[in-house]
């Protein structure tokens, strides 16, 4: 009888743990910023609140060969709050790019020559911009880093610095997010 017992115990553990760990994509982008599914959370965002927000990514833990975990992170971010109600007309979101994440913003053809594979993160960032988000690199960083403006992702806007739109944005109402 324990053992009938403990057998029950540990499948009931083990389907809350899969509960926990279910992931969702969408609505806003299908194939990017997958969100783990939190039911019943203590705080949510309010569906008819307008959120400005500008990303601030500066860091690459990706090595290059994998879509820059803080750009998805911006694609999380939409996903999980519409997932949760909140419109996308709602979220406006701005994204600047410096220090290392600026090679992330190069096109294919610069990434393939620079790197010798595909840019990883031109699909998302396609994505991102139809989901009307802002994306911006700095320029100060962007030449540092030897590149050259014509092999700038057509996606991408440049700013003179990433100081420049972070100042100009929260100026503007903005809150900073910024996970580096």
């Amino acid at each position: 009888m324990t053992r009938i017992l403990f057998l029950l115990i540990l499948i009931g553990t083990i389907s809350v743990n899969a509960q926990q760990t279910e992931t969702k994509m969408g609505p806003i982008l299908n194939d990017f910023g997958k969100v783990f599914q939190i039911e019943n959370p203590d705080l949510l965002l309010k569906k008819d609140k307008e959120y400005k927000v500008i990303f601030d990514i500066y860091t690459d833990g990706s090595k290059g060969e994998k879509i820059n975990p803080l750009i998805n992170t911006v694609a999380r971010y939409l996903n999980m709050h519409a997932q949760q109600g909140v419109p996308k007309e709602n979220m406006k979101v701005i994204v600047i790019m410096h220090g290392a994440a600026t090679k992330s913003v190069l096109s294919d053809t610069a990434y393939q020559k620079k790197f010798s594979t595909e840019n990883p993160n031109s699909a998302l960032i396609d994505a991102l911009k139809e989901a009307n988000v802002e994306l911006f690199v700095c320029g100060q960083s962007y030449l540092a880093h030897g590149f050259d403006l014509n092999d700038k992702s057509s996606d991408v806007r440049i700013a003179l610095s990433a100081l420049t739109a972070l100042v100009k944005y929260q100026s503007e109402g903005y809150q900073l997010i910024t996970f580096n």
